[in-house]
């Protein structure tokens, strides 16, 4: 056996039933063991384009970054910071633009050892691994301050008239903070990134129960459509979108 693996991820998104324009955007490079969410904020036009610049730099820049994993992410989510934000500045139909980014990579040598993920809003990342989920990211949302505070409980949250106000995002200040995570992968994991219109409409126990029937077969476009359709079927109230990324042995 030569201890190899493979990387493989995939992205889809789709508009869902009430939204008239689709604002989230997503890449997926597994040859650079690169997976990311992105959803937008600002407008339909501000939205779409404050998302698309994040999926455009990273297509752009991440591959030849330097430095450490978490490093490449950070220096390049800092990077669509500064072209989301200067853009809104010159345009006025852009101003107050933003999005979420949940960007995950995966060293990609013949034997990965590490993911690393930078997150910033309410898009989320989950890890995947023998029948259990952990939702990785914590989501910088309002609804989820007022969990913490213990002025709700936490299966109030998909109710509270405030679900949707994020307290962080890329573009829309001068400074991004985002959330840096390192951790360590093995064979078999999957991990899965969404925006909130799928967590919105499909709980952590179904993410798991599809997830874990498609890892059988290691087919992660199956999966992503099966739960985008999931989403839909609850309401489709807003844009979904999921990335896949798996790690398999190739012994």
């Amino acid at each position: 056996m030569n201890g190899q693996t493979a990387i493989r991820s995939f992205f889809a998104s789709d508009v869902g039933r009430k939204r008239a324009k689709n604002q989230d955007n997503g890449l997926s490079l597994p040859a650079h063991g690169l997976c990311l969410v992105a959803d937008g904020m600002g407008g339909h036009k501000g939205g779409e384009t404050a998302s698309r610049l994040v999926a455009e730099t990273f297509a752009e820049f991440f591959p030849s970054a330097s430095g450490r994993l978490h490093e490449r992410l950070q220096a390049t989510l800092h990077a669509a910071h500064t072209r989301i934000y200067e853009l809104s500045q010159r345009e006025e139909a852009l101003q107050g633009m933003g999005t979420t980014s949940t960007c995950l990579a995966v060293n990609s040598t013949e034997r990965p050892t590490e993911a690393a993920l930078v997150h910033v809003g309410d898009s989320r990342c989950y890890l995947i691994r023998r029948d259990a989920i952990w939702q990785l990211t914590r989501d910088h949302s309002l609804v989820q301050e007022k969990v913490r505070a213990g002025l709700i409980r936490r299966d109030q949250a998909k109710q509270d008239l405030m679900r949707n106000v994020i307290t962080r995002s890329v573009g829309f200040e001068p400074q991004v903070q985002m959330d840096t995570y390192i951790l360590p992968v093995a064979p078999g994991d999957w991990f899965l990134l969404c925006s909130d219109g799928l967590t919105g409409q499909v709980e952590d126990l179904k993410l798991l129960e599809v997830t874990s029937r498609h890892r059988e077969e290691a087919d992660l476009e199956a999966c992503a459509r099966e739960l985008i359709g999931l989403a839909n079927a609850g309401g489709g109230d807003d844009n979904i979108s999921v990335g896949i990324l798996s790690v398999e042995s190739i012994d």
